[in-house]
């Protein structure tokens, strides 16, 4: 039996399809039930087009609550940091084991250990990819496909 946050798939899927389908509140669409979702994402899906769901879904739920939440640099600053260390995992590890290793690991609060509080939280940052000025997530990170501001 696998040990940590989810127990089975079934419980990582109904996280996804709650999100998904504006089940959660803003307030229950936690921290870590992002990071789930995104994980869930990036291991069932192509780098670039994980990013895509998780723009398009975060969109649909923050217009589904009324709300203005949406920030794409939050978003691809941790699709690519979950994207690198999903890539130092086993293939063959289950997902759900993945999932649980993952999101203990990167509380809130990590999104500025990379950038300064005043580059992130700019308006621009909202509306486009800007890179990290503190810390680079990984040189192999920015070679990506996902560092590039066209997906």
């Amino acid at each position: 039996m696998e040990t940590g946050i989810y127990r089975d798939e079934s419980a990582i899927r109904e996280v996804v399809e709650k999100f998904e389908h504006c089940v959660y509140t803003p307030e229950e669409f936690t921290h870590p039930r992002h990071l789930t979702v995104a994980c869930w994402y990036l291991c069932t899906l192509p780098e670039d087009t994980a990013l895509i769901r998780m723009r398009e879904s975060l969109l649909r739920f923050t217009a589904h609550h009324g709300k203005q939440g949406y920030h794409e640099t939050i978003t691809r600053f941790w699709t690519i940091l979950l994207a690198e260390h999903l890539r130092h995992k086993s293939p063959t590890m289950s997902i759900v084991r993945r999932i649980n290793e993952i999101v203990p690991c990167y509380p809130k609060e990590t999104v500025f250990d990379y950038y300064t509080r005043d580059r992130v939280m700019a308006d621009s940052a909202r509306r486009e990819w800007v890179e990290p000025d503190l810390r680079v997530i990984s040189e192999a990170a920015k070679a990506h496909r996902l560092w590039k501001s066209e997906i």
